[in-house]
């Protein structure tokens, strides 16, 4: 609606030769015109109008490298790791606290939310927004949590009472 009045022949002719040709190529499929970078925008921040659409220029794609492992087999185990908890919680409800379970309990659980997780900084927190850097402290940081909580369910399934138990005297507490 915008472009349709944009190069009506009214706004064509209040219009500078150099947005017109701007408009013009914008019906293309390969290039954008960005409205709100105009140059009265640029002229009220202090910059250029360059320096406003240099900003919205589109960052060059990487193509990843095809890798079963991390494609289909990944989702795969995603897939199998959150329907396996169902019948791990349902068992550990009807049955109570028992090693396996519990022990099953300790591994799938913490796996599963660093598979979340994991996710959550590939979407949210990837080297175009936090830099190289901070994604790999990210994502290092995620993997020594979830070592962490896996020897902590390991110590407290081993030493104390176990993760079924815990829960029953949380919900009652």
């Amino acid at each position: 609606m915008a472009l349709r009045l944009a190069t009506s022949p009214l706004a064509i002719s209040r219009t500078s030769p150099r947005i017109i040709a701007a408009l013009r190529a914008s019906s293309s499929t390969h290039s954008r015109v960005y409205f709100h970078a105009s140059r009265n925008a640029a002229a009220a921040t202090g910059k250029t109008a360059a320096d406003v659409t240099e900003v919205y220029k589109a960052v060059a794609y990487k193509k990843p490298t095809l890798n079963q492992l991390h494609g289909s087999y990944h989702w795969d185990f995603e897939r199998l790791l959150s329907i396996s908890m169902i019948p791990l919680f349902a068992a550990s409800a009807m049955q109570g606290a028992h090693p396996i379970t519990d022990s099953l309990l300790g591994v799938v659980v913490p796996i599963h939310c660093h598979v979340g997780f994991d996710a959550m900084i590939t979407d949210y927190l990837h080297p175009g927004k936090v830099g190289d850097f901070g994604n790999k402290a990210f994502s290092w940081t995620l993997r020594g949590v979830t070592v962490l909580a896996l020897y902590g369910c390991y110590q407290f399934n081993a030493t104390d009472i176990g993760l079924t138990e815990l829960v029953k005297k949380a919900w009652t507490a």
